[in-house]
């Protein structure tokens, strides 16, 4: 008799859990910005500021590759005020050609994330600080 019992208790619980609702679908997305940063202080100053606004979910930087790619709530913010952010702190988005592989852009001017000095070079085989 308890046996039956457990079993129609059973039952009854996985009927009424097979007919929930589904979870609404979430409203994240994201968006993967090529820049023209090239040193860890840019990506310190991108992580110091993007992931505490408005709907940002995660961000991640790929100094290498010169990549932002940000999570976010579609509800609450949008690709475009992600790229105005970027702008706001001087991190530059520039235009790629996806076929071509990972953005190399270089700095057209010198740039005050880095003490102002000229990214027209490389950063391997001298030492300087950022």
């Amino acid at each position: 008799m308890k046996k039956l019992l457990i079993i129609l208790l059973a039952l009854t619980l996985g009927a009424g859990m097979a007919t929930a609702q589904p979870k609404k679908a979430k409203n994240t997305e994201v968006v993967k910005f090529h820049t023209d940063l090239d040193c860890e202080n840019c990506a310190k100053k991108i992580l110091n500021v993007i992931p505490f606004k408005k709907g940002v979910k995660d961000c991640v930087v790929d100094v290498p590759t010169k990549t932002v790619e940000i999570t976010f709530d579609t509800r609450k913010t949008n690709a475009e005020k992600l790229a105005a952010e970027l702008e706001k702190i001087d991190v530059h988005i520039v235009e790629c050609n996806p076929q071509a592989g990972p953005c190399v852009g270089e700095h057209t001017k010198q740039d005050a994330c880095c003490g102002g000095h000229d990214h027209s070079h490389g950063h391997s085989g001298h030492n300087h600080a950022h």
